[in-house]
């Protein structure tokens, strides 16, 4: 009979199995559901500084800490269902602009060569955005049409003036419609 192995926990956005890098468990305070790493920094990459995310599962808001997605509490109970040569070392990832990045340590036994300061190690980056300039024709985007004209509608009508201008318009057609043709059935007779 083979070994009963249990399976590695999945990030429930993504679909890819938990690490001790980009992918390490990170949990959300207020429901505490757990997504990976990356997935969390994707969806706070374009947040202003003040917004709340909604988290995936149960939109309940979440504050997002100085520092980005990386600063999110680390998921210690999916931590110890990790394979053991994950659980000994979390990487410290921070982010920089759009990108991931984390210090990748090489044993001192690796035959890379060595850098200029004498080590070995790196920094390990990873895009979270991908340049426009990879798609192949313009025809590859999706044109969303419709949306930009209610929102023009709801600006225009917030609008001190045009208020008043629909005011007017409204008055001068009822006026028009009711008052007009009584004042010319009188004016006939």
């Amino acid at each position: 009979m083979a070994d009963h192995q249990p399976p590695i926990p999945e990030c429930s956005v993504c679909l890819s199995p938990y690490d001790n890098a980009f992918k390490a468990p990170l949990k959300l305070p207020p429901c505490a559901h757990t997504f990976c790493l990356e997935c969390l920094a994707q969806l706070c990459l374009f947040m202003k500084p003040m917004q709340l995310l909604p988290c995936p599962l149960c939109r309940a808001p979440v504050t997002i800490p100085p520092g980005g997605a990386p600063a999110l509490p680390v998921d210690t109970n999916v931590i110890s269902e990790l394979p053991t040569h994950q659980r000994s070392h979390i990487c410290r990832v921070w982010m920089e602009g759009s990108e991931l990045c984390h210090w990748r340590l090489q044993p001192p036994y690796n035959r890379q060569p060595m850098a200029e300061d004498g080590t070995r190690d790196a920094v390990v980056r990873i895009q979270l955005i991908h340049p426009t300039s990879s798609l192949s024709q313009p025809a590859d985007l999706i044109t969303v049409r419709g949306g930009r004209r209610r929102h023009q509608c709801r600006e225009i009508c917030r609008s001190f003036w045009c208020l008043t201008s629909l005011v007017f318009v409204t008055m001068v057609t009822l006026f028009s419609a009711i008052f007009f043709p009584i004042y010319l059935i009188r004016w006939t007779r």
